[in-house]
């Protein structure tokens, strides 16, 4: 239930906030959804992902003057095994920047997401097109 995973995205916009639900899963299992509120004031929000005391996420989120375009800034903390211990769990922290951006014609909505890990090496980063459905 995380944007970075998501196979669909819902969006629902208000005065100065987003609620966005999104559903997403690995193959062979359960689609999971998960809802959050991205407001635009800039202050740090929090939120569980899957439900778990173990994954978390705080994140910043900030509106263009054109409106065209949301970046979002998120910390989000899981605990996951140990390479060759996988017995010893150990703290993994996330920091993802995803800038959204909405096509000209509205009919879509671009998420260019960069993420680096304290135990990956390097950058990742991939970009994600979610097409507007009726």
């Amino acid at each position: 239930g995380d944007r970075m995973l998501a196979k669909t995205m819902k969006i629902a916009e208000q005065v100065n906030f987003l609620t966005v639900e999104v559903s997403s899963s690995f193959p062979g299992t359960v689609p999971v959804t998960s809802q959050e509120k991205m407001a635009f004031d800039g202050k740090e929000s929090e939120s569980q992902i899957n439900h778990s005391q173990e994954w978390g996420k705080k994140f910043t989120v900030k509106l263009s003057a054109d409106g065209q375009t949301v970046t979002v800034n998120s910390i989000i903390h899981k605990m996951v095994p140990s390479p060759y211990h996988v017995d010893v769990l150990e703290q993994m922290v996330v920091y993802v920047t995803e800038v959204w951006k909405l096509s000209n014609d509205g009919k879509s909505i671009s998420v260019q997401a960069n993420a680096k890990s304290n135990l990956f090496g390097g950058e990742r980063s991939w970009k994600t097109v979610f097409d507007k459905a009726n």
